[in-house]
């Protein structure tokens, strides 16, 4: 008997069939996406991968160029380091560090626009402020805003902060300027020892020197040391001149003078520099031509005028040296000297009325030159002598020195704003001069009570 078997179910023996996708279709396209993801995904990362890459390389670049600029900076090497410094800029725009030492370049450059608006863009990229400060403190320096400039200056130099050189540099000149020269040794050596190529250091110790009655021997050695930084220096060449006159040594004074005339032809003072050693040397001759040389140059050029008076009484021309000193008193009113030699002539040439007069004067413009050197002396023992400044400024203003007076003034205004008698004088000669806006201002700063200290 079989046994009884179940049909098979439908479909048996046929492979089974694959899943239908919805809408009951199976056109193969359903893998296609899924591929194109894959390629698109590998294709996202090749590009993040380089951009990540790139963004590293741009990184390790930048932080080689800033580390090499850092450097460069501080050795001093500006024209080396301006390459890298463009080429970080170029990569990292809004590095406030790469900010602040396009600001330090400009200042080198002598560019304040691009010094200013460089420490202005370093600041909202919120770099150290007290390094952009210091930035600050040498623009308003060069701006000669002294009052504002000289405590940041004063501190950075203290604290041995960067720009080291040009902090030196500025701090140096504004003691220069208000005659504090015991501050401004230190500011000089500083950056005599930072550039030491620069020949400005040395110009600046003469400056001390001078005052300070130092040797021709001194002030030879340091004009050579700046003529051996700088060749074509004009100022050191004809300062070195007149010192090797003075120390006697008429030859290569003479030498130095030529070399420096070739230069600059037409300079009447170093003619008559010529001329003076010459005459010291004992070739009258030669004096002569110097000083008739600046002469004709110009008419008006006082040392040759008295310098040809002086050889004219020597040689008993003294109609003529009087009419040379008669000009040269016109010229000059307030010079003891020419007022002394011009009473001599008019004695000499038989005028002894006037010769009188004119002693008398003489002897009274040297007691008030006499008083005007007193004067000198006690600032550069005491620079805060500032009653001592406004003497000096108001005989200045008195005696036809007016650009010299206005300079006494700024910094006595620098000192103490209020000062009401240098006002005064300011609104007088402004007043005198065709400026009524600024004689309003100083007579209202006069008018404001306040005592002159």
């Amino acid at each position: 008997m079989k046994a009884e078997t179940s049909p098979p179910p439908a479909g048996a023996g046929k492979p089974a069939s694959r899943p239908q996708p919805r809408g009951g279709r199976d056109d193969g396209r359903s893998a296609r996406p899924r591929g194109a993801w894959r390629v698109a995904g590998a294709i996202a990362a090749v590009l993040i991968a380089a951009a990540l890459g790139y963004l590293g390389l741009t990184h390790y670049r930048s932080t080689r160029l800033a580390a090499e600029v850092r450097s460069l900076f501080a050795e001093r090497r500006y024209n080396e380091a301006r390459r890298p410094l463009e080429r970080w800029l170029s990569d990292s725009p809004r590095s406030g560090e790469a900010q602040y030492y396009r600001g330090w370049l400009a200042l080198v450059d002598q560019d304040p626009r691009q010094a200013v608006e460089s420490v202005e863009q370093a600041q909202r990229l919120g770099f150290d402020r007290s390094a952009l400060e210091v930035l600050v403190g040498i623009y308003q320096a060069r701006a000669g805003r002294i009052n504002i400039a000289e405590p940041i200056l004063s501190a950075a130099f203290e604290r041995d902060a960067e720009p080291r050189d040009l902090v030196a540099r500025e701090l140096a000149r504004i003691y220069l300027a208000t005659y504090r020269f015991t501050y401004a040794a230190p500011a000089i050596e500083r950056y005599r020892e930072l550039v030491p190529g620069d020949p400005q250091p040395y110009l600046w110790s003469n400056e001390i020197n001078t005052r300070s009655g130092a040797s021709p021997a001194l002030l030879i050695r340091n004009y050579q040391a700046a003529l051996e930084r700088d060749p074509d220096l004009d100022k050191a060449r004809l300062g070195l001149a007149e010192q090797l006159s003075k120390d006697r040594r008429f030859d290569e004074a003479e030498q130095e003078y030529r070399t420096y005339l070739k230069r600059n032809p037409r300079d009447v003072s170093a003619l008559v520099g010529l001329g003076r050693n010459a005459f010291q040397s004992g070739d009258i001759a030669g004096a002569t031509r110097e000083y008739e040389a600046a002469l004709a140059i110009d008419p008006d050029q006082r040392e040759a005028l008295k310098e040809l008076a002086q050889l004219d009484l020597r040689f008993g021309r003294f109609d003529q040296a009087r009419r040379r000193l008669e000009h040269l008193a016109q010229l000059d009113p307030f010079d003891h000297e020419i007022s002394y030699s011009y009473a001599q002539a008019l004695r000499l040439s038989g005028h002894a009325e006037k010769a009188r007069t004119e002693t008398e004067r003489a002897a009274r413009l040297r007691k008030e030159h006499e008083q005007i050197v007193q004067l000198r002396f006690n600032i550069v023992k005491d620079p805060n002598d500032v009653q001592s400044r406004y003497q000096v400024a108001r005989w200045m203003f008195e005696h036809g020195h007016a650009d010299e007076g206005l300079k006494w003034a700024r910094e006595i205004l620098r000192a103490n704003p209020h000062h009401t008698e240098i006002h005064r004088v300011l609104a007088e000669y402004y007043a005198a001069h065709g400026d009524p806006g600024l004689a309003n201002y100083h007579r209202s700063m006069a008018s404001s009570g306040q005592d002159a200290r």
